[in-house]
């Protein structure tokens, strides 16, 4: 058996600018990139850009 380690970071570049979004079931506020981001509190996809 082959373990790897620890859990993965995935660095975004520098140039990628997340929108700040806000979940509109939880309320959790965080940022995100793509065209359907998801509230990584509940994963609901009705979120709002802020």
């Amino acid at each position: 058996m082959c373990t790897v380690g620890g859990p993965v970071d995935i660095e975004f570049n520098e140039r990628v600018k997340g929108k700040s979004y806000r979940c509109k079931e939880c309320g959790e506020r965080f940022k995100g990139v793509g065209k359907r981001p998801m509230c990584p509190s509940c994963q609901s996809e009705d979120v709002e850009e802020v």
